[in-house]
């Protein structure tokens, strides 16, 4: 997967380039166009068009991208970055090189931790486990569940189904489920969550 914050570091460095190159702060189209095009071959390669399946690209060729292109092994961005970085010094070059290729590394990292615990859904499960705890919320209350589709409480509905420690068709003292508090509620955003909910 291609993570923000390389493109974010990427983006960081073209502006730097863009700045080394030129003591004026008017804006350096060409720099950007160059740092756009190195963007367009990374996501390309990563994800051919008409390629991806319906989950969406595959992660692994992204990070493979990634790497090759952090490697020199990428003749399209070898040119590009050539270009956008040609007044750059070769040790701040190499600095911002070796900040990629760090960042690369964390990302191999977190995909090979998300495929050890489940894959990101069981990583999107513990950031709405801990959004709610946030909130004073036990990701696992079925009565705090409860209560939320009944304040219509959107946010904390979406955490708890997110969270996977309700069960979706609980009924409360009275016999009503969560669904049927949500169409008395009458906010579509709820019921509509609801009512693709699988019980747990």
């Amino acid at each position: 997967m291609l993570r923000t914050h390389l493109i974010a570091a990427l983006a960081a460095a073209a502006a730097g380039s863009a700045a080394a190159q030129s003591p004026a702060p008017a804006t350096d189209w060409a720099t950007i166009g160059r740092f756009l095009s190195l963007v367009q071959v990374v996501v390309q390669t990563a994800c051919p068009p008409g390629s991806a399946p319906a989950g969406g690209c595959d992660p692994n060729a992204a990070q493979r991208t990634v790497d090759d292109i952090l490697s020199g092994r990428n003749a399209d961005a070898n040119a590009l970055l050539l270009e956008i970085f040609a007044e750059v010094p070769a040790a701040e070059r190499e600095k911002m090189l070796a900040i990629g290729r760090t960042m690369a590394a964390m990302n191999r990292k977190q995909m090979a931790a998300e495929a050890q615990g489940g894959g990101p859904g069981e990583s999107a499960a513990i950031r709405a486990r801990r959004d709610l705890t946030s909130m004073g919320l036990v990701y696992h209350d079925r009565d705090q569940f409860l209560d939320a589709v009944r304040r219509r409480d959107a946010i904390a509905v979406r955490l708890f189904l997110a969270g996977r420690g309700v069960d979706a068709s609980a009924k409360d003292a009275w016999g009503n489920t969560a669904l049927d508090l949500a169409r008395r509620g009458g906010d579509p955003g709820i019921i509509a969550l609801l009512g693709g909910a699988a019980p747990k």
